[in-house]
C-alpha cells in the first residue's frame, strides 16, 4: 500500500503544531505575553493548513488513526497553556481589582484635600 504524500504533510504540520505549542507555554512560563501574538499567528497558519489537509483525506477516505497520537499530545498542551493563561488572567485580575480599590481610595482623599486646600488658600 502506498504512502499517501497529503497524510505525510498532515503528520508534519501536526509536528510543527505541537513544538509551537510548547513554544506558547514556554513563553506564559516566562510571562512573554507580548510575542505570543507572533506564535499565534503561526498557529493559525498551521491550523488553516491542517484544515485543508484533512478535508482532502476524508474525501479521499484515508485512514487517519495513526494521528491519534499526536492529536492527543496537542491537544494536552493545549490544555496546559489554556490553564496557564487562565491562572495569569485572574491573577491581573486580582491586582487590577486592588489598584482600582487603591486609586478610588485615594481619588476620595485626594478630592476632599483640594476643597479644604480651597478654603484655606488666602490668595482666593
Amino acid at each position: 500500500m502506498k504512502k499517501n504524500p497529503d497524510l505525510n504533510n498532515l503528520k508534519i504540520v501536526y509536528s510543527q503544531l505541537y513544538e509551537l505549542s510548547i513554544q506558547i507555554g514556554q513563553l506564559i512560563d516566562r510571562e512573554l505575553y507580548n510575542e505570543l501574538i507572533t506564535y499565534l499567528n503561526k498557529k493559525d497558519q498551521l491550523l488553516a493548513k491542517s484544515n485543508e489537509l484533512v478535508k482532502k483525506l476524508v474525501n479521499d477516505s484515508v485512514d487517519l488513526s495513526e494521528l491519534e497520537e499526536i492529536c492527543k499530545k496537542i491537544d494536552e498542551q493545549e490544555r496546559a497553556n489554556i490553564n496557564a493563561l487562565t491562572l495569569a488572567r485572574d491573577q491581573i485580575k486580582k491586582e487590577l481589582h486592588k489598584t482600582s480599590k487603591n486609586t478610588k481610595l485615594v481619588s476620595a482623599y485626594s478630592g476632599a484635600e483640594a476643597v479644604q486646600g480651597k478654603i484655606l488658600d488666602f490668595r482666593e
